[in-house]
């Protein structure tokens, strides 16, 4: 007998702090090649909740947790260190940075990530931010441009913190 996973029966739903277990577990799953520390992820939490959310199997997000994505208020052509607490977000944030977007392989390919494109343009145009703004890594440039990304083009200054994530890391933006 063989079990089917239906991959798009998945909700989005705004994250909580008893989410934030689930939260590090899948990013030390999703990205062993770029470990961040637990504060890490939880300042992220903590600086803009009301643009991070969980992937569950239960509209009321009491479910199994299969991804996440925590993004935040920033400067546009700027990004955060890796792996270092920001404290507090810069002044004048002009974009909605995504700092993560990560599924459990479970969760990929039934049209997870791009419904979460989607709800985070919704909490930038609450914001009243017309962009989106990201590190692309691990090959994931693709996804983004078929999301509507593209790549930006950065000062010699960028591109040496982009070196700090990885030499194939890419800076991308949208606008709507």
């Amino acid at each position: 007998m063989s079990l089917t996973v239906d991959r798009t029966v998945k909700y989005w739903c705004p994250m909580k702090q008893s989410d934030l277990a689930d939260v590090c577990r899948i990013a030390s799953l999703c990205h062993p090649d770029f470990p961040e520390e637990d504060a890490v992820l939880e300042e992220k939490f903590r600086l803009s909740p009301l643009s991070c959310f969980i992937l569950s199997d239960n509209e009321s997000s009491s479910g199994s947790v299969y991804g996440y994505c925590l993004a935040h208020p920033y400067k546009m052509n700027s990004i955060p260190a890796l792996d270092r607490l920001l404290h507090k977000l810069p002044e004048k944030c002009d974009t909605l940075y995504i700092h993560d977007l990560a599924l459990l392989p479970e969760a990929q390919g039934g049209g997870n990530g791009k419904k979460a494109v989607e709800l985070l343009f919704n909490v930038a145009k609450r914001k009243k931010f017309g962009t989106l703004s990201l590190v692309a890594v691990h090959g994931s440039q693709v996804f983004w441009q078929k999301n509507g990304f593209k790549l930006a083009e950065v000062s010699e200054m960028l591109k040496q913190k982009l070196l700090t994530y990885s030499e194939d890391a890419r800076y991308m933006v949208c606008q709507r």
